[in-house]
């Protein structure tokens, strides 16, 4: 299922100009300061906005050619959209609200109580829009979006307004729902870590453009590597849950290498063993996390005889010096980047260069999950 666009819509001071194709295969993230095009872009998206010029394709179905003056509306597009704001309707109580959308829909596959316990709203049915806290109006408003049945849901910066613990709860319910309904999702959010949490592919644009396309990890090893100077990069990862070893409060994962940030090969077979601090997740199943720069340390030799557990081989790919006393560097260990700060008296007193075999290493605590 693709999305593809070549779109351009002009306002006083800004240009949107897109042009893009999209696998829809799973939760693609849509990253990008304000201002940057990405609201615009899902708007144009959803067919809420009638001023772009070009061309949009879903799933092989012409929504929009202005050359041919073909434009499908909004409500005939089969896009749910979840706004910032919830948008519900202030006059009905939760369970009216959620049925307006179930009504409106033609073929009713879904079960209303099957969402409802997905979004986890089993408590709020009776109560009115005015009673809910921001968390629980956007839960509802995404059970609303999903009871219209669409074959593709925009999510635009749905958590912006929410504190930590209601984004923790809204984060997982997405995830649950995609799993669940393998429903298409393109979440828009400035913040990197929400789209680290949720997203396979990342689209990042700037002031009106995309300028970087790719699988996540890719796209987000790429952008904090490109921070100059800076102890807080990390190494964005996903890991697979082996073993749980509780009497040492420990986790198992393995490293695969088709996650590799250049490398995406799903038919590889090069694994790493390597340790976090014990999680409550299940056997088998996928572990998203990062480790910060500053926490990896480097070793010309195997390391021995140390309490550090987590060790990997690798190669020096890249060699940043910057003004000061810091390096950054990128290591590629089981196909996989890893971006390092030490210190430049470390580089030298190493004699660390470009092509060199080191070891990586760092505690079970570097390894931080979402």
């Amino acid at each position: 299922m693709n999305l593809t666009f070549d779109i351009k819509l002009t306002y006083p001071g800004f240009e949107l100009s897109c042009q893009q194709e999209i696998n829809l295969a799973g939760i693609t993230g849509i990253l990008g300061h304000s201002g940057s095009g990405k609201t615009s872009l899902l708007r144009v998206i959803a067919g809420l906005n009638k001023d772009a010029i070009g061309t949009l394709t879903f799933k092989s179905q012409t929504l929009q050619n202005s050359s041919a003056k073909q434009f499908v509306k909004a409500e005939q597009r089969s896009i749910g959209f979840v706004f910032q704001d919830a948008r519900l309707f202030p006059h009905l109580n939760v369970l009216d609200n959620l049925h307006f959308a179930s009504k409106r829909c033609q073929t009713s596959c879904l079960a209303v109580d099957e969402i409802i316990e997905l979004t986890k709203i089993e408590r709020l049915l009776n109560r009115h829009v005015g009673q809910l806290s921001a968390g629980e109006k956007q839960r509802v408003a995404l059970a609303r979006a999903i009871l219209s049945e669409p074959k593709l849901l925009l999510l635009d910066e749905p958590l912006s307004a929410l504190d930590n613990n209601a984004r923790a709860e809204m984060v997982t319910i997405l995830r649950d729902i995609h799993q669940r309904l393998r429903l298409p999702m393109i979440y828009v959010s400035h913040s990197v870590i929400e789209i680290q949490q949720l997203a396979e592919q990342v689209i990042v644009m700037e002031k009106g453009d995309i300028i970087q396309q790719g699988h996540v990890h890719q796209v987000i090893n790429q952008l904090h590597s490109s921070i100059a100077n800076n102890l807080n990069s990390q190494t964005s990862l996903t890991l697979t849950v082996k073993q749980h070893l509780v009497n040492y409060g420990l986790t198992q994962l393995e490293l695969a290498a088709a996650q590799s940030s250049k490398d995406l090969d799903p038919s590889s077979t090069v694994k790493s063993k390597l340790f976090c601090n014990l999680v409550n997740h299940k056997i088998n199943s996928q572990l998203r996390c990062y480790i910060l720069s500053s926490d990896i340390s480097i070793t010309t030799a195997l390391p021995k005889d140390t309490s550090v557990i987590n060790h990997l081989s690798g190669e020096i790919k890249e060699i940043n010096r910057f003004s000061g006393d810091s390096a950054q560097l990128i290591i590629c260990a089981s196909q996989q980047d890893f971006i390092v700060s030490i210190s430049r008296y470390s580089v030298e007193k190493l004699s660390l260069v470009l092509g060199q075999n080191v070891f990586i290493q760092f505690k079970a605590n570097a390894i931080r999950s979402y």
